[in-house]
Parts: C-alpha cells; sequence; structure tokens
C-alpha cells in the first residue's frame, strides 16, 4: 500500500503550515522543511500576562450599571463571594418592611446580627399597611432597627390598632442622616407624630398626610427643638387634618424655611393656618401649590 504524504493536499507550488509536535514548520514549493523562528507571525501569541482578575474598581464600575436590574445582581451574588458585598450595596438600597406579612421576623431570622446585616446599605426604608403594628415593634427589636444608620428617605403609613397606642419612640432617631420623611396616619396623638420628626436633625423635606386627626389629651407642649425644615412641604388629610398639622408645625422652636409648599385644603377652616404657614416660610419659599377640594385647584406659584 503506498504511503500518503501529509502534504498530498496541496499543490507542490504552494507554502503552506506543518504544525508538528516539536514546533511550527514552514513546507515551501520543494522539499525541505524549515523551523518557524519564535517570532514568526504564523506563531500562536506568547501567554499574556494581564491579571487573571479584573481590578476592583472596574468590577465596582460595573456592578455599579447594573443597579436598576435586581435579577441580576442576584446572579451576580452566585458567581463570586468577592461580589456579594458590591451587589448588596443596590440590593438593598431601598427596604420595605409590609405588615401583615412577616417580613420583619423573616429579616430578623436572616439577620440575626445587626452588624452583619445588609442594612448599613439601605437608603429608602418604607413601613407600610399597620396591621398589627405593635406586633411588628415588639418582633423587631431596638437593635434591628439601629441597624438602618444610613437611611436618607423613611415612608411610613401609621395608624392606631383597635384600641392599642402605637408606639413610635423605636423610631426616633432612626438615622442620623435622615433629609426626607413621608408619614401617612390616622388616629395618633400629634405629640408622637412631631416627636418623631423632632428627633431628625438634618430633616429637610416633610410629606404629612393626616387621615383622621386624634385629639390631643391635656395641653399641647411643643418639642424643645426642631429641625430647620428648608425642603419642600407636602400637607393633606382628613377634615381638621391639615388644619391641627398646621397648627403643630407653627410652634415648633426653629421656624419653618421651607422653600416649596404643597397643600391640599379640605375644607374652609384649613385656609387660614395655612396662611400663617406661607406667611412664615415668605422669606425663603420659592413655590407654591394649593389644591382645594371645594374651589377647585389653584396653579403651581413661583414666588
Amino acid at each position: 500500500m503506498p504511503r500518503v504524504s501529509p502534504y498530498h493536499h496541496f499543490p507542490p507550488h504552494q507554502p503552506f503550515i506543518l504544525l508538528s509536535t516539536d514546533g511550527l514548520y514552514q513546507k515551501g514549493s520543494g522539499t525541505r522543511e524549515q523551523r518557524l523562528p519564535p517570532t514568526s507571525p504564523y506563531r500562536a501569541p506568547a501567554e499574556s500576562k494581564m491579571p487573571r482578575s479584573l481590578p476592583p474598581e472596574i468590577l465596582d464600575l460595573i456592578l455599579d450599571h447594573l443597579c436598576g436590574e435586581p435579577t441580576t445582581l442576584k446572579t451576580c451574588c452566585l458567581v463570586s463571594k468577592s461580589w456579594i458585598h458590591r451587589t448588596r450595596k443596590h440590593l438593598f438600597a431601598h427596604v420595605e418592611f409590609c405588615v401583615p406579612a412577616p417580613r420583619i421576623e423573616l429579616w430578623v431570622e436572616t439577620f440575626p446580627d445587626p452588624g452583619e446585616s445588609p442594612a448599613h446599605h439601605t437608603r429608602t426604608l418604607s413601613i407600610r399597611y399597620f396591621i398589627g403594628y405593635p406586633r411588628l415593634i415588639k418582633a423587631a427589636c431596638a437593635d434591628t432597627f439601629s441597624s438602618f444608620r444610613s437611611v436618607v428617605h423613611l415612608d411610613m403609613t401609621v395608624s392606631r390598632w383597635r384600641d392599642e397606642m402605637v408606639p413610635l419612640t423605636p423610631l426616633h432617631g432612626l438615622s442620623p442622616v435622615l433629609r426626607s420623611l413621608r408619614l401617612s396616619f390616622a388616629a395618633l396623638p400629634d405629640s408622637e407624630i412631631f416627636g418623631l420628626i423632632c428627633s431628625f436633625p438634618l430633616l429637610k423635606d416633610l410629606a404629612l398626610h393626616c387621615v383622621k386627626p386624634e385629639p390631643q389629651d391635656g395641653q399641647w407642649t411643643a418639642p424643645s427643638t426642631s429641625p430647620k425644615l428648608t425642603g419642600s412641604l407636602e400637607l393633606s388629610g382628613g377634615i381638621g387634618g391639615v388644619q391641627l398639622i398646621t397648627c403643630r408645625l407653627l410652634d415648633l422652636p426653629n421656624g419653618l424655611h421651607f422653600t416649596k409648599i404643597r397643600v391640599s385644603w379640605l375644607c374652609e377652616r384649613d385656609i387660614a393656618p395655612t396662611t400663617d404657614l406661607v406667611s412664615r416660610c415668605s422669606g425663603t419659599v420659592k413655590s407654591l401649590e394649593v389644591t382645594s377640594c371645594f374651589t377647585g385647584t389653584f396653579p403651581s406659584v413661583s414666588v
């Protein structure tokens, strides 16, 4: 049987490259083989000396671009342990506790040690639908809430549960860097509401919705100190709600310095106190918007 040459597929006049176990050879039109030099363009490039892993700064930048894609971020957590810390920054930026769903209990079970929880990544904390709110406060001890020390925006919906008082004291001073508070409440003493407001010294933006005002037991005592409140104010609520809130705001010791005010009137008795409030902010307010249920909506006014 004739021996088949490894070059029989190529015409004798056409050069080609031969791969051998001891290197690369070039076959020319003749029969002589010539070993290729190490710098030949036909050779594979030498192994790269680039690092096998990306620099941490580049990796952080890539993960930051995924901040709006929680599903992708959760997948990244499964890729490498070194990615978990950065992905947590975005996955836990907004945390919401909703009752009666047992989310607070699940949080405590998942992160029993507050020091090891991702709560320090949270910038927005929402606590909504307080059916059984006292049970929530009892389940989540002060240590659990105290771990949310970096919250900038707090959004709460609070109401009295049957005849049981809803304590807001465990949330006082929740975050020393809190700038914005949105609070919707019903049947709570104004001392509880304004005690919470005045526990945040850096508070700027305030949104209050009083569904049903609660008569104050005894004489109202204004807090000894209050935040400067230099941002925006939104007021709305049921009958008597706006009037009560506005009167209490006017009693705050450090005054009012809002730059943007948005008020919703439900009845005529809301007009006088809110007019006083706007006058109190006359040196700082730049925008005023009033919505009236009995006269319609007034256009936004730039002051």
